[in-house]
């Protein structure tokens, strides 16, 4: 009686072939983030460092101008933007590295120049 049971109900799911067709779906766990107004404006400063300059925007803007004006090839306007990019990038290096090196120079963070600032009577401290 069980097995005819169980022959009738695999036939009333049977499909058109006479098989019965099992299918299994993933479920994974997908976290979903949680973004407050605080968690939005904290990456805003970073990213605002990263917008090129008016002057920046303005040359490449013109570069793209004319490479669709038909005034310059396009590859030749993309070697000349990022050129210029390379450039500006390296300057800037440069000139954070002299801004280091002329602080650590100063005179008031120097302990050679405590030694030779020191009173007399005084020991001088290293």
């Amino acid at each position: 009686m069980a097995t005819e049971r169980r022959r009738e109900e695999a036939q009333r799911h049977a499909g058109p072939m006479g098989k019965v067709v099992h299918l299994h779906t993933a479920h994974p766990r997908v976290p979903v983030p949680y973004v407050t107004p605080g968690d939005m404006f904290k990456g805003a400063r970073g990213a605002t460092s990263r917008i090129p300059s008016l002057r920046k925007l303005t040359c490449y803007g013109v570069l793209g101008g004319m490479a669709v004006a038909g005034a310059l090839e396009w590859p030749i306007a993309v070697a000349i933007g990022a050129a210029t990019e390379v450039i500006t990038r390296e300057q800037a290096a440069r000139k954070r590295a002299e801004q280091v090196e002329e602080q650590r120079r100063q005179p008031g963070d120097d302990p050679s120049a405590r030694r030779k600032t020191a009173q007399p009577g005084q020991t001088a401290m290293a």
